[in-house]
């Protein structure tokens, strides 16, 4: 047995699978090995020998001290219990998701310790205090962080102005816009979609937002309806938006929607649950946007702008500065390869030199010359 074999983290071997989005079968196949070998060493009844250690880093891609670390696993709340979109999805993908989320939280929570981050002033709320009325808790979430009347003007930077952190996120999936998480040691985290619309995004990640206010500590089936009533109110405040859902037309909603930044379909659906629309005229308006091709593709030219997050980049930028971290000791930290520290957090091209091939012969001698002396 090597100096590694001993303090292999059997979770972190089904956590690297996970992320990899292999099934048990899958990786068995690649080790080749049974898969009942593969489910002793994932359940710690069984060690793994050096030669499988090194086979195992090489088709997963994770360097040996992703799998000895003994960081939690972070799981995700009860806000996934009743998503009905997130329960389309395949639950393959939803493995892949959640552990990889699960991974990148464990980044953060790296990076989190070496720094003085600041206060968090989001605040859990007890719905039932609020007699169950979303709106009510939206309203007190604005007045709390001092919102001015009228239109949010960039959710995301709001939302990480108070603490929360909101990081860009490929879900490879369609189905899947954002996913909130908040543990105990940590701030509230919001992995949004990089794929979707600004509108769609904004309304979401506020969704989001609902979800981590009022849905901490408490199962509701209703938890969904909830946090969209709570978007609805936190972007578009009844008392401010009702003057402007009065004769509402295609064009009209084409107007608001720059000024309001959320998407025609949002402000017709406010209008109708404010009932400042005909259940008949807010059918006309859906079959006519469905007619324009708008239910699937609003105007191009009242698209919102982009909004981009920035506390995850300014996080790994103090590393790079401040702390004079190279890529290689950014990934050693994180207990990634070079390679995909750059993709996942630098976005730049800066030369891999091969330095992720030496690192690993270098590795591979180590674990043999360690095992020849035992």
């Amino acid at each position: 047995m090597s100096k590694y074999s001993k303090r292999i983290n059997q979770e972190m071997i089904v956590l690297a699978r996970e992320s990899r989005g292999m099934t048990q079968k899958e990786l068995a196949q690649l080790l080749a090995v049974s898969s009942g070998w593969l489910s002793r060493v994932e359940g710690g009844l069984r060690g793994i020998k050096d030669e499988e250690l090194l086979k195992l880093t090489e088709i997963l891609g994770y360097p040996i001290d992703f799998f000895v670390q003994k960081e939690p696993r972070y799981g995700l709340g009860v806000t996934e219990v009743f998503h009905r979109k997130r329960r389309s999805v395949t639950d393959k993908t939803l493995t892949k998701v959640y552990a990889q989320i699960s991974i990148r939280t464990m980044h953060l929570s790296k990076l989190l310790r070496g720094l003085e981050f600041g206060d968090v002033s989001i605040r859990p709320i007890d719905l039932e205090e609020f007699q169950g009325n979303p709106g009510d808790v939206a309203r007190l979430a604005r007045a709390s962080w001092h919102v001015p009347k009228g239109p949010i003007q960039n959710s995301i930077e709001m939302i990480e102005c108070h603490g929360g952190i909101v990081i860009p996120f490929d879900f490879e999936t369609g189905n899947i816009d954002a996913i909130s998480n908040w543990t105990l040691d940590m701030p509230p985290l919001f992995f949004v979609n990089v794929h979707i619309p600004t509108d769609r995004l904004r309304f979401t990640l506020c969704h989001e937002l609902g979800h981590v206010i009022m849905h901490q500590h408490s199962v509701d089936p209703n938890m969904e309806r909830q946090a969209h009533e709570f978007a609805a109110e936190f972007l578009m405040p009844e008392r401010e938006i009702r003057p402007y859902l009065t004769d509402l037309s295609l064009e009209k909603l084409a107007t608001l929607k720059p000024y309001w930044r959320v998407s025609m379909a949002a402000l017709l659906m406010r209008a109708r649950d404010l009932g400042e629309i005909t259940p008949r005229r807010s059918r006309d308006l859906w079959m006519q946007m469905g007619k324009a091709g708008y239910r699937k593709r609003e105007p191009i030219e009242v698209d919102i702008p982009k909004e981009s997050p920035a506390l995850q980049q300014q996080l790994v930028s103090v590393y790079r500065g401040e702390m004079k971290y190279s890529a290689s000791e950014l990934g050693r930290l994180l207990c990634l390869s070079k390679r995909e520290v750059c993709s996942i957090y630098l976005d730049s091209d800066e030369p891999l030199e091969d330095e992720d091939g030496k690192a690993a012969v270098e590795e591979v001698e180590n674990i043999m010359r360690n095992r020849d002396k035992g």
